[in-house]
């Protein structure tokens, strides 16, 4: 029998390889699998893996969304915080994508009878039935901006640093300002290196505003 972790490739493999079908482009860093929609925006897929569940069996919950290259790329100039590897400007389960609208998760069992392939073919087909018409019609600046204002597929740690680029980006200087002195006033006494973090992000989005209006 293979170890865990090789099963694991196996999956992840599978879904690869399905997953190329709909998307000949895709790219893949680790667990996570992008691919071009259109100028500046690419479909995001992430597979999270619980490997170590108490009843032995391997659970996959696929999460997809979009990335602005844009967004990502001045976060990161402006020293915003940037997880390991390309990230999601937002995001979402894809079950919740799904007529169920809840955490989905798909169940391997490492066992000779069990067909993994044809599970891996499931979660492909799940993706490009919900997972990618979401992309198409979240990948533009204009959709990015609305949802991180109302904090849909994203999270207020992760949109208090891309909705204020976002501003910049499309123009909304005035807005990308008084988001990052809204943040401040929140965390105003707070002395964690998040929140000096932030102070010092806030401060080079301010600049940055300053000198697009100027």
């Amino acid at each position: 029998m293979l170890k865990k972790q090789q099963f694991v490739n196996q999956i992840a493999g599978s879904i690869e390889q399905e997953l190329a079908v709909a998307a000949p482009e895709l790219r893949k860093s680790g667990l996570i699998f992008t691919f071009p929609l259109n100028e500046g925006m690419a479909g995001w897929i992430g597979l999270n893996i619980a490997s170590s569940r108490s009843d032995g069996l391997i659970g996959v919950n696929p999460v997809v969304g979009v990335r602005s290259e844009q967004v990502e790329i001045l976060v990161k100039q402006l020293g915003g915080e940037t997880r390991g590897g390309p990230s999601a400007t937002v995001s979402t389960a894809l079950g919740y994508l799904m007529p169920e609208k809840r955490f989905l998760e798909w169940l391997f069992e490492q066992s000779p009878g069990f067909d993994y392939v044809s599970e891996a073919k499931k979660i492909a087909l799940a993706i490009e039935s919900y997972g990618i018409p979401f992309m198409r019609t979240t990948a533009s600046l204009g959709a990015v901006i609305e949802n991180l204002e109302h904090l849909r597929f994203s999270f207020k740690e992760s949109a208090m640093y891309r909705l204020p680029v976002a501003y910049l980006l499309g123009d909304k200087l005035d807005l990308a300002a008084s988001y990052v002195n809204d943040q401040m006033q929140a965390m105003a006494g707070r002395q964690d290196a998040s929140a000096f973090r932030y102070r010092e992000f806030a401060k080079a989005v301010i600049e940055r505003a300053a000198l697009l209006a100027s």
